[in-house]
């Protein structure tokens, strides 16, 4: 398989562990009379020197019934031989068969322990959603009563996970048939490892019944329950589709669209669960840059000034009044239907000066168009139009200075980190020019500048 990956000598069997091929040829010999037609790398979580875990999807079939299905597996790449110490730690732990067969598979030669989901080393959320019977005696109850007011019972129930972060949470589609007359009920469960489905109720719940919400200028999902014993937060699900679908060049109209929205959930009071300081700002520069180095020391020089343009440039952060921040705002986290934008995936919902999230908006313009191969400028209607809606919507002027050191900082931190973090194809052999660009922005304290600089010199 043919693709840019960092030279890791602690992680010899890296790019095996991201060849789908391979795998397949890997995880077909664990099971007994099915066969793989199929896998895919689903999540990649990379910690240089030390382990990944890929999440994959692999798609069997069982010749003698000719029946498809799909089995989701999370497999840990260990370095040292950690992978025989985590197989004891994890046969400890409750496990059950997986719709294959197999719950767990130690293979020596990769260093490697993998879980067959429902199965993860962590979550226990995992094997409960995927049991009907728990579920209905445990859970749904609670849930259709606080869906009807109490006067619904529960016909019968699909579950369909949609997201799982192998050790850290899980997001389940829930279908429920209820009977009197309130019909069919689409709901999402989620649980993490934090259990901090408490807090996010919270925050959905006092969103929902702020002006904002009443007057349209806002649109959150409504919560349903938080359940502390199985650990889960329900919400109803909303129409649409993930703007990044429908939009993947983000355009000025939609772009703007966001910006006003978001000043609304800026200026919206929650009793949100922590606030970002600016220690923690600096501290998380500070860990990209090394990670960062430790991966490829070509880019020592460039990071070394990088993190000390952000570090200065934090203190300006003083003056900033705290919002309310998403915590995790970008294309997929909002979804379209029709003129309606519903901000989604409210669990990072925290106070903080509002310039942290503007700019994470304008860098993720600039990230997309360095991974669709096209000049930054290109990128500039759509976040010109997000600021412009936002400075509108809030009646705040934005700090040009503070929003370059933001966006540089989000370049840096969730951007490049990410690409190496995540390892999806194309993203490591962008982290060069997002630091290049990062450190442009930093070191001329204007977006505009150092696009029209980079700009000159191409």
């Amino acid at each position: 398989m043919n693709r840019a990956l960092p030279h890791d000598p602690a992680l010899p069997q890296l790019a095996q562990a991201l060849d789908p091929h391979a795998m397949a040829q890997v995880f077909g010999t664990a099971l007994t009379g099915l066969q793989v037609l199929a896998c895919e790398v689903d999540r990649v979580k990379y910690r240089p020197q030390r382990n990944c875990t890929v999440a994959y999807r692999l798609r069997l079939v069982d010749p003698r019934q000719g029946r498809e299905f799909e089995q989701g597996v999370a497999a840990r790449f260990c370095s040292g031989g950690d992978a025989a110490r985590r197989h004891r730690n994890a046969r400890d732990r409750s496990t059950v068969a997986s719709a294959a067969g197999p719950a767990l598979i130690h293979v020596p030669a990769l260093d490697m322990l993998a879980h067959w989901l429902p199965n993860d080393a962590k979550l226990d959320a995992l094997q409960l959603l995927s049991d009907d019977a728990e579920m209905r005696r445990r859970c749904l109850p609670e849930v259709v009563a606080a869906l009807t007011g109490g006067v619904g019972n529960l016909i019968d129930h699909s579950t369909r996970f949609v997201q799982v972060v192998p050790e850290l949470r899980v997001c389940a589609r829930v279908e429920l048939r209820v009977q009197q007359r309130t019909g069919a009920h689409t709901l999402y469960a989620k649980a993490d490892l934090e259990r901090s489905g408490a807090a996010t109720h919270a925050v959905m719940q006092a969103l929902r019944t702020t002006p904002a919400q009443a007057d349209g200028r806002l649109h959150t999902p409504r919560p349903v329950l938080w359940q502390p014993a199985a650990g889960l937060h329900w919400q109803e699900a909303v129409p649409g589709r993930a703007l990044q679908d429908v939009e993947p060049s983000i355009g000025p109209a939609s772009s703007a669209r966001v910006g006003a929205q978001l000043a609304a959930l800026h200026a919206t009071a929650v009793p949100a669960p922590h606030t970002t300081s600016i220690d923690t700002l600096r501290a998380q520069v500070r860990r990209a840059a090394e990670l960062l180095a430790r991966v490829e020391p070509a880019w020592q020089p460039l990071l070394n000034s990088l993190a000390i343009e952000l570090d200065a440039g934090a203190a300006a952060l003083d003056s900033q009044p705290l919002a309310t921040l998403h915590g995790d705002l970008h294309p997929r986290n909002i979804l379209v239907d029709g003129a309606q934008l519903t901000f989604i995936d409210l669990d990072s919902v925290h106070a903080g000066p509002a310039v942290i999230e503007l700019g994470g908006w304008v860098a993720d313009m600039l990230y997309r168009a360095t991974l669709d191969g096209v000049a930054p400028q290109q990128a500039a209607p759509s976040w010109r139009a997000f600021l412009a809606a936002y400075a509108a919507a809030s009646g705040r002027s934005i700090n040009a200075s503070l929003l370059a050191w933001s966006t540089a900082r989000h370049l840096l931190c969730r951007r490049a980190r990410g690409c190496v973090a995540n390892l999806k194809p194309g993203r490591f052999e962008a982290v060069p020019a997002l630091l290049a660009l990062a450190e442009a922005i930093a070191s001329a304290g204007s977006i505009d500048a150092a696009i029209q600089a980079q700009q000159e010199l191409a």
